[in-house]
């Protein structure tokens, strides 16, 4: 394929290390499930990773991957990349990576059910997330070192509003599975059965 590179050497490594690291690690954190001791004991011998939990995985990576090369492709109509085709497609990947964090603090719960600010660690951990990155796209030093340009507040708004559907969607799967009851799952919904 050639397909041009959406992101340069050094959007990847800030995604990498900057971005994940900090939301994931405060998921550690996270206040403990009272319902969980509600619920039967799990079988030893089944897969840790759930048909179900393997099938959020696989949805979430497809609206991400889909999402981020929609908006390349959207910004590079010229066939030039530009500090803004990437600095969009960045940014993109960054909020998605955002709101994909805050609904995988639980495989059941919604994030209404939890509360918004509940885990203050991956609070902080998010917003710090966003303030770095808004610095590399506004901060002019950071806007050489990362080739990025200086996006409008509907090039925001625009970007919030895709990148949520990422959230939007794992809550509803989330809504289906209560409705079908696939959270009390026999033991044979194992990943070793897929």
């Amino acid at each position: 394929m050639n397909f041009p590179n959406p992101l340069n050497a050094m959007q990847i490594l800030w995604i990498n290390i900057i971005m994940d690291g900090p939301p994931a690690q405060s998921l550690g954190v996270e206040p403990v499930d009272r319902d969980v001791i509600r619920k039967p004991p799990r079988n030893v011998r089944d897969s840790i990773i759930t048909r179900s939990l393997l099938v959020k995985v696989l949805v979430s990576a497809l609206i991400i991957v889909c999402g981020t090369l929609f908006v390349f492709w959207r910004e590079l109509q010229d066939n030039v990349i530009t500090p803004r085709d990437t600095t969009m497609t960045f940014t993109c990947f960054v909020f998605f990576d955002m709101f994909n964090a805050l609904s995988s603090r639980s495989q059941t719960r919604m994030v209404h059910e939890m509360g918004l600010c509940s885990n203050r660690t991956f609070c902080y951990a998010v917003l710090a997330s966003i303030m770095g990155q808004l610095l590399v796209i506004y901060f002019p030093p950071l806007q050489n070192i990362f080739q990025t340009e200086s996006l409008s507040i509907l090039d925001l708004l625009f970007l919030v509003t895709l990148t949520s559907s990422v959230c939007v969607v794992s809550e509803a799967i989330k809504t289906v599975e209560r409705w079908r009851g696939v959270e009390k799952s026999p033991p044979t919904d194992s990943f070793h059965e897929v």
